[in-house]
């Protein structure tokens, strides 16, 4: 299996930085997600999730800020992950937001009664 690296992106349309090691299953999505075409983008990542043939996922979720179309791909992100869980694969959700930011706090809290999953919710101060 190979990672998953796609490179940030800014202009009209933010798109979030993502590194998935396949070898480590250490997954971060970082940055904004302002996508044209978010369904797609975030299918992809699922579409790794599901492959992935590790012993356990660690996704860390390092988001400033995204739309309502990266939300609803965010949540089957969740989803993926969450029928990896039942499948029995050990994951770990890590959910940072800065600390004024109590929207994104809601959001993590939201997927998480959304997908009956724990996400460990961590606040940190944006530079």
């Amino acid at each position: 299996m190979e990672n998953l690296i796609i490179e940030r992106s800014s202009g009209p349309h933010f798109r979030p930085y993502v590194n998935f090691d396949a070898e480590t299953g250490i997954c971060e999505i970082a940055g904004e997600s302002h996508l044209e075409d978010a369904f797609a983008f975030y299918l992809n990542l699922q579409t790794w999730i599901e492959a992935f043939d590790g012993q356990q996922l660690i996704f860390r979720f390092r988001l400033t800020f995204f739309n309502t179309s990266s939300s609803k791909g965010i949540l089957g992100v969740m989803k993926a992950l969450k029928k990896r869980v039942v499948e029995g694969l050990a994951v770990q959700v890590v959910w940072y937001y800065p600390k004024d930011n109590y929207d994104l706090r809601t959001e993590a809290e939201d997927y998480m009664e959304d997908i009956n999953m724990e996400i460990t919710l961590i606040p940190y101060q944006l530079d």
